[in-house]
């Protein structure tokens, strides 16, 4: 029993036991891109919801604003040369406008000039109708792409701060409007374009290289 138990004490115990673990393989592309898409699609989602602002914002000052000044500064031009014209008529006897009149039916139809500024308004306003539908149309197709991105990301339950995306953005914009408005105020509007005396020394070079 002692010899036994004196055998049992010299025998060597075996190894410990090893788990040989092979090493992780690498991604795939498709799981790289799964990886990914998470990401991609939030900086997606912010570009475009700041696009969408953006295009609302162009459209409503282009529209509302650039446009008009542009048809009121043609219209001022127009109106003094008008007021010049209608001051010398004014001052005018009965005779001379008589005179007056007959010279400018000459070059000039009333009737004709009517009519022709009528298809002119007309045209101009169809010609504008599209380009204000192809704005909106703009704004509505980046409206609906933030909308498709906004319900895939609620539907994958991706993780995005919409409060902080929003109060961002409408930052932003709001900050790009108190620009324009100052810039357009301060440059674009005092802004001296081509003065009425020199349209009128080149309408007068004209008629003289003319006549």
């Amino acid at each position: 029993m002692i010899s036994f138990e004196i055998e049992q004490a010299n025998t060597p115990s075996p190894p410990p036991l090893t788990l040989m673990i092979p090493p992780p393989s690498p991604p795939s592309p498709s799981e790289k891109i799964l990886l990914w898409l998470p990401f991609l699609h939030t900086w997606t989602t912010r570009f475009v919801f700041h696009l969408t602002l953006i295009s609302l914002f162009e459209t409503i000052f282009f529209w509302q604003f650039i446009s008009k000044s542009e048809d009121s500064a043609l219209i001022m031009l127009v109106n003094h040369y008008a007021k010049t014209t209608l001051n010398n008529c004014a001052a005018m006897s009965p005779s001379q406008r008589q005179i007056t009149t007959s010279f400018l039916n000459l070059f000039l139809n009333k009737t004709q000039a009517d009519a022709a500024g009528a298809v002119a308004a007309t045209s101009r306003a169809a010609y504008n109708f599209i380009l204000v539908r192809n704005s909106w149309l703009y704004f509505g197709g980046l409206a609906i792409l933030f909308a498709l991105l906004a319900s895939i990301s609620l539907i994958e339950k991706y993780k995005i701060h919409w409060r902080a995306l929003i109060l961002e953005n409408l930052a932003l914009v709001l900050l790009l409007g108190l620009y324009e408005w100052m810039f357009f105020s301060t440059v674009v509007l005092q802004y001296q374009a081509i003065s009425v005396p020199e349209l009128d020394r080149m309408i007068v070079d004209e008629i003289m290289s003319a006549c």
